[in-house]
């Protein structure tokens, strides 16, 4: 499951996969080498190390399957630890409707006036399944129960990442409207993901998949990748619920998009984190698929808050406590309860 979910902000081109003939080898080599030109590390002496290390291998493959191990290497040099290479059986398991990572939803209990929102780790590339994550989230918020509460604890304990477009809608009612997080990419460019309402865009287009991606990072464009089509807004227009205290509880395993969802919030007034330092997958994927089905997922960019904060690691908590025996949790808990307006507790 972690290795299917710790992609983060995944956002994998799906296409057809075509048989790839002994003739064709270097023209593989050539196009997954042209791709991981795109990663967030590729301007390093490592990266140009293990370039030279590995392409003398590369060239002398007489199959794709020859080049996976070496480009498996690759993929981190050019991302860091965030990045990978999969192979073509792997990689189509990790697209198929219904597995593990694809069924968990946001779900809610409320202690007093307190709601307490678990916000899973989540992927997948089936419309039905994640409007059923985003129809989740939307039903939480739409209730009277939810509207009565004075305050929030965001759980993202056991969340090792996934969609983060997902994640961030599920929790968009809680958001102020604005940009919440930016992304820099290796040449200083910086891009922003705003709020409004219920719905996400990135530099003012809707966040709707991988096409967001052209003309902001590069090397990404010379792909042509077709990308995702996902849900830009949560569905059923819940009402905004901003202005309450919000707490957010963290862990070692709060890896990716979890992370990215810790940002979102870093900066917003009456916000705060609790628990230990985030399993530190603070960079942004992309990914490319190659003829032969095999696929890279390779980090392009680091992720920051909305003050511009950028991270390369895990992200400290503001309140440290123990994630293990509960006590980041209750801390959580008695923090936005202590925020609330007088009397409305419970």
């Amino acid at each position: 499951m972690a290795a299917a979910i710790t992609g983060g902000a995944l956002l994998l081109s799906i296409a057809a996969a075509a048989p790839v003939d002994d003739s064709g080898v270097r023209a593989y080599v050539d196009r997954a080498l042209s791709g991981l030109r795109a990663g967030y590390y590729v301007d390093t002496p490592e990266w140009d190390e293990a370039l030279a290390q590995e392409v003398p291998g590369l060239r002398a493959a007489e199959s794709p399957s020859d080049t996976y191990a070496a480009l498996s290497r690759l993929a981190r040099a050019a991302g860091g630890r965030h990045s990978r290479f999969s192979g073509p059986e792997q990689a189509a398991a990790t697209s198929q409707p219904d597995v593990p990572w694809s069924r968990t939803t946001p779900t809610v209990r409320y202690e007093g006036r307190i709601g307490i929102l678990t916000i899973p780790g989540f992927s997948s590339v089936h419309a039905g399944e994640q409007d059923r994550y985003l129809r989740a989230a939307s039903e939480i918020f739409g209730s009277a129960q939810a509207r009565s509460a004075c305050g929030w604890v965001i759980d993202l304990q056991q969340n090792e990442g996934g969609l983060a477009w997902a994640m961030l809608l599920a929790a968009s009612p809680l958001l102020d409207d604005g940009t919440v997080e930016q992304f820099r990419a290796r040449d200083g460019r910086a891009s922003a993901i705003r709020v409004s309402g219920t719905s996400l865009s990135w530099e003012g287009r809707r966040w709707d998949g991988l096409p967001v991606f052209a003309g902001r990072f590069g090397a990404l464009d010379q792909l042509g990748l077709p990308g995702l089509v996902v849900a830009p807004s949560l569905p059923g227009v819940p009402a905004k619920l901003t202005g309450w205290p919000v707490a957010l509880v963290q862990s070692t395993r709060s890896a990716s998009a979890a992370e990215m969802v810790l940002l979102a919030f870093a900066g917003q007034e009456r916000t705060a984190t609790f628990g230990s330092e985030s399993a530190g997958y603070t960079t942004l994927n992309g990914g490319f698929m190659l003829p032969d089905g095999a696929q890279v997922t390779l980090s392009f960019a680091l992720m920051g808050d909305r003050d511009g904060n950028f991270f390369e690691g895990a992200i400290p908590p503001d309140h440290p406590a123990d994630p293990e025996d509960g006590s980041a949790l209750d801390a959580a808990r008695s923090w936005a309860l202590q925020q609330c307006p007088s009397g409305s507790g419970g």
